[in-house]
Order: C-alpha cells, then structure tokens, then sequence
C-alpha cells in the first residue's frame, strides 16, 4: 500500500526550540492517530503536511506532492484546528457558505446542505453558532473542512473538552467519515484509547520524534503497566467520586475546587463504563481530559525502554 504522507529525517526548530527531530514516519490510507504530549511536535508536523511552514532538514511527501508553496496541497487537505476561531454571531449556515466561497466553490448552496447533513447538523445550521453546545461547534468545524472536497482530513483534537456522551458521537460521525465517504483520516488526541476507538494505526510522537508507530496493540500492553490520572470537571463532583471509588478499576479519587482527578489501574474499564455511570446518575460534565504529566511518564518509559 503506498503511502499518503511520507517523511524522512523531517526536522523543523524556531530558534532553540525543537518541533521536530529527524521525524521518519509514513501514513497509510484510513485513519490514524497521532498521539503525544504538548511539545511532542504533532501541531509543527501538521503545519509541514499542509505547506504552512518550511523545513529546516529533510523530505516530507504529501499525497504525492511537495506540500511547501504548493497552492494545489491546499484543496486536497481539510484541516479542523484545536481551537475555535468561529464567528459566534453568524449562524452555521452563513459560516459555511463563507468557507466556501473563500474555497471558490461554485455550487456553494448545494455543497454547504450536503456537507451539513454529512456531519448531522441540518437542524441546527441556521442557529447563531454562539448558542451552539461544544459538540456541534465541532461538528460545525468538521464540515467547514469538508467543503473544498478534500481527500484528507487533519483532525486536531477533535474531541478535546468534550464530555463523554458527547466523544462517542464525534467518534461515530469521525469512523463515518472514512468508511462510508472514504476520507483518509489524521487525527491527533492526547489520550490513545480515545484514539484506538477509531483506528488501530496509530504514531506515538515525543520529543519531535515518531518513537512508535503502526498497530496500536503492542503499544497498550506497555502504557496499561503505568496508572493513568483523569481530570473530570463539572456538577455532582462528590456523588460522581462516591460512585467512582465502588469500581475496582479506580486506585483513588481527589477533589478539586471544579471538578475530580481520578487515579486508574485500568483505563480501558474506566472509559468503557463512564458513560453508563453519567448517564445513570444524570450528572452533567464539562471537560476530561488525561493530565500531560501522566502521559509525559509513560513516553519517558517507552523512550528508555
């Protein structure tokens, strides 16, 4: 299978800082994951894969193409940033028939309705995107990088800050995406096993290098040895803690001011039951996320092993 993004000795520094460091690594068609810790060079490797910035060392290939200064690369890529950039006073509809029209697309009307509907906002398109929930900005954000027909999609945290109800869908629409419109798919997340519910192709970054890449199950056995630490912030945080330290999967269970920080020994038990838990106790979350400290422990560990 060829490749659709190919790199060699990729190296890319600002000043003293390091993004990357002879960066080796090759995407296949389908979805994969790229997953690190702040700093690990995942937003610096985007940059490079949609021309936006130059190498300093080495190749980097681009569905066939040389991405740097390459005007072509730029209606082949759709690209959902990490942060919200969205006008809050314009309703989904006229976003994205500005998206479009920035694009040169022609039948804008049309496209705009089928991007829509592909990302299951047809209800909601004509509300001020102000009054939009974090997951339907999300959704809002997907399609606008679906409009120029794109044949790959970089998706940058896509479910950062969102609550778990909330992830699961926006896996779903994401494995949507690929199998039934068949978009190659990146996908950066902090946390592999949000990851590993949507491919098992995946490349650990750290330090601006690939030090893992591939298929995602030799890779947990090592990172399930180490205990994970969960930030959950929202209401019903001393009955939510409660609840959580009845299940044998949870070590202890911390309050904060805003929220909870949970120590796991198995984190597959935990995302797979949290769900049901919220959804059974109707308590409201805002944010989870997994503390970089804890994931920057375990990239130390397979760096040095």
């Amino acid at each position: 299978m060829k490749s659709i993004i190919s790199t060699k000795d990729l190296s890319k520094w600002y000043g003293d800082v390091i993004g990357l460091n002879s960066l080796n690594l090759n995407i296949y068609p389908g979805i994969t994951g790229i997953v690190g810790p702040n700093g690990a060079g995942k937003s610096t490797f985007f940059k490079l894969v949609m021309g936006l910035i130059k190498p300093r060392l080495g190749e980097i290939d681009v569905l066939g193409e040389d991405p740097w200064k390459n005007s072509r690369i730029n209606s082949r890529i759709g690209f959902c940033p990490d942060y919200d950039s969205l006008p809050l006073d314009s309703t989904g509809h006229d976003y994205l028939r500005l998206i479009a029209s920035l694009h040169g697309v022609k039948d804008r009307e049309p496209r705009v309705s089928e991007v829509t509907k592909t990302v299951e906002m047809s209800k909601d398109i004509g509300r001020k995107i102000g009054g939009y929930s974090k997951g339907m900005k999300q959704r809002i954000k997907i399609a606008s990088a679906l409009i120029p027909h794109p044949e790959l999609l970089i998706l940058d945290e896509p479910l950062a800050g969102t609550d778990p109800l909330v992830r699961k869908k926006l896996i779903e629409l994401i494995e949507s995406l690929h199998k039934d419109s068949s978009y190659d798919i990146i996908v950066s997340s902090h946390i592999l096993r949000e990851v590993e519910r949507m491919t098992r192709e995946i490349a650990l970054l750290y330090k601006g290098r690939a030090i893992a890449s591939g298929n995602v199950s030799k890779i947990r056995a090592l990172i399930n040895k180490h205990p994970h630490n969960i930030v959950i912030k929202g209401e019903g945080n001393k009955e939510l803690a409660k609840r959580l330290l009845d299940e044998s999967y949870v070590i202890s269970v911390r309050l904060m001011d805003d929220g909870i920080t949970v120590e796991l020994n198995d984190p597959d038990g935990f995302f797979t039951s949290i769900p049901g838990i919220l959804s059974d106790m109707n308590v409201s979350v805002d944010e989870m996320y997994s503390l970089d400290d804890s994931l920057d422990a375990v990239f130390e560990y397979l760096v040095e092993g």
